[in-house]
């Protein structure tokens, strides 16, 4: 069979599932086909679209707080690594911490 064109079985292949999840996404109308008189064909282009259109993706809020979350945490090694200790320090501390990371950086920057 043509790599276009899929049978059922290439196409439970391709898409790592079962035969018989196929045939119940045909009957529901839940996936592009194909009938050939009484066979079943699977444009690999129209499956391939398929896909890309059911792919579901994170808000971006989500991103954005993964990525805050992530900076707490390399902010937090980074000042363990310091010798801070990171449990007992109080707001105005960490702000100052931060005040004098940013003016090192900034001079580190400067030096290059």
């Amino acid at each position: 069979m043509s790599s276009e064109v899929m049978t059922i079985k290439e196409l439970a292949k391709y898409l790592d599932i079962t035969e018989a999840t196929i045939y119940k996404k045909v009957s529901n109308n839940e996936i592009p086909y194909t009938k050939l008189g009484t066979l079943l064909r699977f444009p690999k282009w129209a499956i391939d679209r398929w896909i890309s259109e059911n792919t579901v993706e994170p808000p971006d809020a989500l991103f954005d707080e993964f990525a805050k979350l992530q900076s707490r945490y390399h902010f937090k090694k980074w000042l363990e690594s310091k010798g801070v200790d990171t449990s007992a320090i109080t707001d105005q501390e960490l702000l100052e911490l931060v005040k004098k990371a940013i003016a090192d950086l900034s001079t580190a920057e400067r030096s290059r």
